[in-house]
């Protein structure tokens, strides 16, 4: 279980790093090892790690996305690559660039249309699985993940 947290949590840093440079991830959330089911039918020794790692700054009036130069669009993808002061577009750029990276490290990618300003993907690899958030109205990026359940 200390491999698969590890690496969980290695893998969200390292996204975090990519989708905002230049800005410390933190770590959130990770208790350690759980037993998922033990509270409703007294499963046994089965656990699963639950990490979240948030980057970003909330305070912060223009967030820009991973490109220091200025807005332009990617003619191959039509997608947005520099900086932006719109809140959705800053959002929605995060989240592309983090369904981007993660289809780079060999995870499987579902982009979720976006939703009163939420801007989000599940991604899953090797049974982990990975969520990432983003808001127009917060600067705040989070990214959450789950490894495999050990028996």
């Amino acid at each position: 279980m200390t491999t698969a947290r590890e690496f969980l949590r290695a893998e969200l840093i390292a996204l975090a790093e990519i989708v905002v440079p230049g800005q410390q991830p933190i770590v959130t959330h990770d208790p350690g090892p759980v037993n998922p089911g033990v509270l409703f039918d007294g499963r046994g020794p089965a656990t699963v790690c639950r990490i979240t790692v948030q980057t970003g700054n909330p305070t912060s009036p223009a967030p820009t996305t991973a490109s220091p130069t200025a807005p332009t669009t990617d003619p191959t993808t039509d997608r947005a690559t520099g900086p932006t002061t719109d809140p959705a577009a800053a959002a929605s750029a995060a989240v592309t660039a983090a369904a981007d990276a993660l289809r780079a490290r060999g995870w499987t990618v579902d982009l979720q249309p976006p939703e009163n300003g939420h801007y989000r993907l599940s991604a899953k690899r090797d049974g982990y699985d990975l969520a990432v958030h983003a808001w127009s109205t917060d600067w705040r990026i989070t990214f959450t993940g789950e490894t495999p359940l050990v028996s």
